[in-house]
Protein backbone atom coordinates (compact mmCIF):
# COMPACT_ATOMS: atom_id res chain seq x y z
CA UNK A 1 0.00 0.00 0.00
CA UNK A 2 2.99 2.49 0.80
CA UNK A 3 4.16 1.28 -2.66
CA UNK A 4 1.04 2.70 -4.29
CA UNK A 5 0.53 5.82 -2.95
CA UNK A 6 4.16 6.80 -3.26
CA UNK A 7 3.49 6.08 -7.08
CA UNK A 8 0.69 8.33 -7.11
CA UNK A 9 2.44 10.59 -5.47
CA UNK A 10 5.16 10.62 -8.00
CA UNK A 11 2.98 10.06 -10.64
CA UNK A 12 0.79 13.22 -9.71
CA UNK A 13 4.23 15.62 -8.65
CA UNK A 14 5.44 14.76 -12.50
CA UNK A 15 2.44 15.67 -13.79
CA UNK A 16 2.38 19.18 -12.51
CA UNK A 17 5.46 19.72 -12.49
CA UNK A 18 5.82 18.10 -16.28
CA UNK A 19 8.39 15.48 -16.73
CA UNK A 20 11.22 17.60 -19.06
CA UNK A 21 12.70 19.21 -15.83
CA UNK A 22 13.31 22.84 -17.69
CA UNK A 23 12.01 22.72 -21.05
CA UNK A 24 9.05 26.06 -20.50
CA UNK A 25 6.47 26.60 -23.27
CA UNK A 26 5.97 30.37 -24.09
CA UNK A 27 2.66 31.86 -25.28
CA UNK A 28 3.81 32.87 -28.77
CA UNK A 29 0.00 34.51 -29.68
CA UNK A 30 0.24 38.56 -30.73
CA UNK A 31 0.52 40.52 -28.21
CA UNK A 32 -2.94 42.39 -28.78
CA UNK A 33 -2.22 46.00 -28.23
CA UNK A 34 -5.36 49.19 -27.50
CA UNK A 35 -5.28 52.15 -29.79
CA UNK A 36 -7.10 55.17 -27.57
CA UNK A 37 -9.18 57.42 -29.52
CA UNK A 38 -10.12 60.68 -28.63
CA UNK A 39 -12.43 63.64 -29.61
CA UNK A 40 -10.48 66.77 -29.99
CA UNK A 41 -11.75 69.96 -30.74
CA UNK A 42 -9.25 73.15 -31.16
CA UNK A 43 -9.87 76.48 -30.80
CA UNK A 44 -7.50 79.52 -31.32
CA UNK A 45 -6.74 81.62 -28.21
CA UNK A 46 -10.01 84.03 -27.18
CA UNK A 47 -12.25 81.85 -29.79
CA UNK A 48 -14.54 79.54 -27.82
CA UNK A 49 -15.42 76.05 -28.30
CA UNK A 50 -18.03 73.80 -26.99
CA UNK A 51 -17.62 70.01 -26.27
CA UNK A 52 -19.96 68.22 -24.15
CA UNK A 53 -22.18 70.87 -23.34
CA UNK A 54 -19.60 73.16 -22.03
CA UNK A 55 -18.34 75.73 -23.98
CA UNK A 56 -14.80 77.25 -23.46
CA UNK A 57 -13.10 80.65 -24.04
CA UNK A 58 -9.60 81.41 -23.30
CA UNK A 59 -9.53 84.94 -22.80
CA UNK A 60 -6.00 85.37 -22.13
CA UNK A 61 -2.53 83.73 -21.72
CA UNK A 62 -0.35 86.07 -19.72
CA UNK A 63 3.41 86.03 -18.51
CA UNK A 64 4.06 87.78 -15.35
CA UNK A 65 7.88 87.34 -15.46
CA UNK A 66 7.94 85.31 -12.74
CA UNK A 67 10.80 82.54 -12.22
CA UNK A 68 10.15 79.75 -9.97
CA UNK A 69 12.15 78.07 -7.40
CA UNK A 70 11.92 74.74 -9.76
CA UNK A 71 13.82 77.66 -12.96
CA UNK A 72 10.06 76.91 -14.86
CA UNK A 73 8.30 80.42 -15.08
CA UNK A 74 5.00 81.05 -14.11
CA UNK A 75 2.39 81.28 -16.81
CA UNK A 76 -1.52 82.44 -16.19
CA UNK A 77 -4.40 81.31 -18.11
CA UNK A 78 -8.03 83.80 -17.71
CA UNK A 79 -10.41 81.38 -19.20
CA UNK A 80 -14.50 81.85 -19.85
CA UNK A 81 -16.43 78.73 -19.15
CA UNK A 82 -20.19 77.92 -19.69
CA UNK A 83 -22.20 75.09 -18.74
CA UNK A 84 -25.05 74.61 -21.10
CA UNK A 85 -25.47 71.15 -19.70
CA UNK A 86 -28.83 70.51 -17.66
CA UNK A 87 -26.72 70.23 -14.45
CA UNK A 88 -24.51 71.67 -11.64
CA UNK A 89 -20.71 70.67 -11.96
CA UNK A 90 -17.66 71.82 -10.38
CA UNK A 91 -14.92 73.05 -12.81
CA UNK A 92 -11.70 72.95 -11.72
CA UNK A 93 -8.10 73.65 -12.25
CA UNK A 94 -6.68 70.35 -10.81
CA UNK A 95 -9.46 68.35 -12.89
CA UNK A 96 -10.60 70.16 -15.95
CA UNK A 97 -7.01 70.98 -16.86
CA UNK A 98 -4.14 70.07 -18.35
CA UNK A 99 -1.35 71.13 -20.63
CA UNK A 100 1.80 70.24 -23.10
CA UNK A 101 4.40 72.69 -23.28
CA UNK A 102 6.85 71.88 -26.50
CA UNK A 103 5.82 68.71 -26.90
CA UNK A 104 5.49 67.64 -23.47
CA UNK A 105 1.76 66.56 -22.29
CA UNK A 106 1.61 67.31 -18.10
CA UNK A 107 -1.50 66.43 -15.79
CA UNK A 108 -2.45 69.51 -13.67
CA UNK A 109 -1.01 68.45 -10.77
CA UNK A 110 2.85 68.66 -12.24
CA UNK A 111 2.20 71.79 -13.90
CA UNK A 112 -0.91 73.46 -11.64
CA UNK A 113 1.84 73.57 -7.86
CA UNK A 114 0.89 74.73 -4.77
CA UNK A 115 3.47 77.84 -5.49
CA UNK A 116 2.67 78.84 -9.22
CA UNK A 117 -0.70 79.10 -7.17
CA UNK A 118 0.61 81.44 -4.82
CA UNK A 119 1.68 83.67 -7.29
CA UNK A 120 -1.26 84.52 -9.27
CA UNK A 121 -2.72 84.92 -5.81
CA UNK A 122 0.08 87.50 -4.69
CA UNK A 123 -0.33 89.08 -8.58
CA UNK A 124 -4.13 88.95 -8.74
CA UNK A 125 -5.36 88.43 -5.39
CA UNK A 126 -7.69 85.80 -6.90
CA UNK A 127 -7.82 81.76 -5.83
CA UNK A 128 -7.31 79.25 -9.32
CA UNK A 129 -10.07 78.20 -10.82
CA UNK A 130 -12.28 76.02 -8.88
CA UNK A 131 -16.61 77.06 -9.30
CA UNK A 132 -19.10 74.86 -8.70
CA UNK A 133 -21.04 75.80 -11.79
CA UNK A 134 -25.04 75.91 -11.91
CA UNK A 135 -26.86 74.88 -14.88
CA UNK A 136 -27.31 77.65 -17.78
CA UNK A 137 -24.70 79.38 -15.62
CA UNK A 138 -20.81 80.68 -16.44
CA UNK A 139 -17.80 81.93 -14.70
CA UNK A 140 -14.14 82.76 -15.58
CA UNK A 141 -11.18 82.68 -13.72
CA UNK A 142 -7.84 81.79 -13.37
CA UNK A 143 -5.15 78.97 -14.11
CA UNK A 144 -1.79 79.25 -12.61
CA UNK A 145 0.83 76.91 -14.15
CA UNK A 146 4.87 76.78 -14.15
CA UNK A 147 6.15 76.20 -17.90
CA UNK A 148 9.76 75.36 -19.48
CA UNK A 149 11.03 78.73 -19.00
CA UNK A 150 12.26 78.45 -22.97
CA UNK A 151 8.36 77.49 -24.17
CA UNK A 152 7.91 78.00 -27.70
CA UNK A 153 4.95 76.02 -28.19
CA UNK A 154 2.04 75.19 -25.34
CA UNK A 155 -1.60 73.83 -25.49
CA UNK A 156 -4.13 74.18 -22.62
CA UNK A 157 -6.17 71.37 -22.80
CA UNK A 158 -9.97 71.24 -21.28
CA UNK A 159 -11.51 68.22 -20.15
CA UNK A 160 -15.17 68.60 -20.05
CA UNK A 161 -16.08 65.16 -18.12
CA UNK A 162 -13.35 64.12 -16.08
CA UNK A 163 -14.32 60.72 -16.56
CA UNK A 164 -13.21 60.70 -19.84
CA UNK A 165 -9.45 62.10 -19.82
CA UNK A 166 -8.77 62.20 -23.18
CA UNK A 167 -11.60 63.97 -25.01
CA UNK A 168 -11.10 67.90 -24.23
CA UNK A 169 -10.94 71.22 -26.09
CA UNK A 170 -7.65 72.22 -27.15
CA UNK A 171 -6.05 76.27 -26.96
CA UNK A 172 -2.42 75.76 -28.62
CA UNK A 173 -0.68 78.82 -28.40
CA UNK A 174 2.91 80.29 -29.58
CA UNK A 175 5.51 82.06 -27.32
CA UNK A 176 4.04 85.11 -29.63
CA UNK A 177 0.49 84.82 -28.27
CA UNK A 178 1.16 84.89 -24.64
CA UNK A 179 0.91 88.46 -22.92
CA UNK A 180 3.92 89.64 -20.70
CA UNK A 181 2.06 91.65 -17.85
CA UNK A 182 3.56 93.48 -14.93
CA UNK A 183 1.88 94.02 -11.59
Amino acid sequence: MKKMLCAVLALTFLTAVGCSGNERTLDKSPVSTTVTTYDEVTVDLGESASYGNMTLTVLSAEDPDITMKSGKKAMFFHVKIDNTTSESITVSYLNNFTLTVNGTYYEADECCTIPVMKELYDFYDVQPLNEQLEAGKSCDGYIACEVDASYTDIELHFIPKTTDRVSRITVPMKSDNVMKVKK
